[in-house]
């Protein structure tokens, strides 16, 4: 098992690349699950082909909506924390959509709401999480990186997760959003473990701290006499 596990993740890129993975293949299993059990739960509740397409929409238009701007996001803040901070409001989302599940409270406009919700912390969490690669991992073993992070989006989002979710769905409309919670909440703890460098500050930012008066001692320019 040992072997295996290293051949995946291997040893010498550091225990925080293995957190990292481990977060993104956990958060994207439950990203993959909604993607399936999302629709179902529309479909479940009407019969209009629009609403249901509208599930699998509003998951995914956060992507054309937010992505420029949680990597402006991703930049400027501390990444690690984003996406704490983003899995466990996806995991407050769902607790509140499995709580109108489990006491009949459900309805259209609430699991479009989620659905929207929960896609665009998707876009936040995996852009982010994609950004604190290149700070733990050394630059000859990205390729590496990029390609079991790579895993995390086409297999565990795409393949397994949706599978999965459609699996649960058949068990219990709830199922699903549960165990999906449970992906987003071990994302978090996963994620949190990681020790990663502070960024740098930003080029303009440094230049213009060294020039200032109070970085020189608070000597400015002095201007010139005879007035």
């Amino acid at each position: 098992m040992g072997r295996i596990v290293d051949a995946v993740l291997p040893a010498r890129m550091g225990t925080p690349f293995r957190w990292l993975v481990g977060s993104a293949w956990a958060g994207n299993l439950g990203d993959g699950i909604a993607l399936a059990a999302g629709p179902l739960l529309v479909a479940s509740q009407t019969s209009d082909p629009l609403l249901v397409a509208l599930a699998g929409l509003l998951q995914r238009l956060p992507w054309l909506l937010f992505g420029l701007h949680a990597g402006v996001l991703a930049d400027r803040v501390d990444r690690r924390l984003v996406v704490v901070v983003v899995d466990l409001v996806r995991a407050f989302v769902l607790v509140v959509l499995v709580a109108a599940l489990v006491t009949g409270a459900v309805n259209i406009p609430v699991v479009l709401a989620a659905m929207f919700l929960l896609g665009t912390a998707e876009v936040f969490a995996d852009t982010t999480s994609a950004t604190l690669l290149p700070m733990v991992v050394p630059r000859a073993d990205l390729g590496i990186g990029n390609a079991r992070m790579m895993t995390a989006g086409i297999t565990m989002n795409q393949l397994v997760g949706p599978a999965v979710g459609a699996a649960l769905f058949a068990l219990g409309m709830a199922w699903p959003f549960v165990v999906q919670t449970l992906c987003v909440l071990l994302a978090a703890l996963l994620i949190s473990r990681m020790v990663v460098p502070p960024l740098p500050a930003p080029e303009g930012r440094a230049t213009s701290a060294a020039t200032s008066p109070r970085a020189s001692g608070g000597r400015g320019a002095t201007p010139p006499s005879g007035r």
